[in-house]
């Protein structure tokens, strides 16, 4: 059996690269969709920060009534 995998996306750089092919083949309306959907997980990351940061953040709902 011949090995078809595409090994040079599997190191950093190759990663990034197919990362900018992927994003470069999106039509410009969907490039919208994308960086709105990172900006709104910037948001949410930040803003959990700041309340951990002030001691305000709540436990999470989904992870209530269970023991770790």
């Amino acid at each position: 059996m011949s090995d078809v995998s595409d090994w040079s996306a599997t190191a950093w750089e190759g990663n990034r690269r197919r990362q900018h092919q992927e994003f470069l083949a999106l039509s410009f309306r969907d490039k919208l969709i994308v960086l709105e959907q990172l900006g709104e997980v910037t948001r949410f990351f930040a803003e959990r920060r700041q309340a951990d940061r002030d001691g305000t953040h709540e436990a999470d709902p989904a992870s209530q009534g269970t023991s770790s």
